[in-house]
């Protein structure tokens, strides 16, 4: 159990790392569920962990029979402390001011460690790994690359236009990259084998 709350601890600080110090700072979104409340924040000065859970709560409704109560409950905590993570700890941490290539690396490469990590651990940050196992129930026909692909370019598309910069979406595709190797690297050297199966496909075919 500790063992578990130190991992979710250092998971989640380097994924508000990645969030804070450099997406936002770098007005560029990841996708999914974070990147969205990213542009939330960017419009209305919300808390970005709040709305993470805020966000979460009708996708918990709709997908917790499809989870199992093992994965839900470890998700939600690992949700529940990385967004306090993003609100109240890394908000101090000064903003990175280099060049926003260098950030959308450098937050894929943080955001891409701190998810494997949690990943190993049987548990999640929630959010679009909830909606893609939904739909996936619902239309089985539909890979879960092509799921994660409409969700996360989605977000990041929407965000060209919030911040009217082309170039946002480019950070926004690299730092999604960056982090889909980050995970599917750090699993496939460290963790791939302690994963339940199950869930070890998942992550990894969403990680290609």
């Amino acid at each position: 159990m500790l063992r578990a709350l130190f991992v979710d601890f250092v998971g989640s600080l380097l994924i508000g790392i990645s969030v804070v110090v450099f997406a936002v700072g770098a007005n560029f979104t990841p996708g999914g569920i974070t990147g969205f409340a990213i542009l939330v924040n960017y419009l209305s000065g919300l808390p970005v962990g709040a709305t993470i859970i805020c966000m979460n709560i009708p996708i918990i409704l709709v997908s917790y029979r499809l989870l199992g109560r093992e994965f839900f409950l470890l998700s939600v905590k690992t949700m529940v402390i990385s967004s306090l993570f993003i609100d109240y700890v890394v908000c101090y941490l000064p903003a990175f001011t280099g060049s926003r290539f260098t950030a959308s690396v450098l937050a894929g490469a943080f955001a891409g460690i701190g998810y494997a990590l949690i990943f190993m651990q049987n548990s999640s940050t929630g959010g679009t790994d909830f909606l893609i196992m939904a739909v996936k129930q619902l239309k089985p026909g539909l890979s879960v690359g092509q799921i994660t692909q409409v969700i996360d370019g989605s977000v990041i598309l929407i965000s060209g236009f919030v911040y009217k910069d082309i170039d946002a979406l480019i950070y926004g595709i690299i730092y999604t990259i960056v982090t889909s190797l980050m995970i599917d690297a750090v699993i496939k050297a460290f963790g791939a084998a302690r994963m339940p199966r199950p869930l070890k496909q998942f992550f990894v075919v969403k990680a290609l």
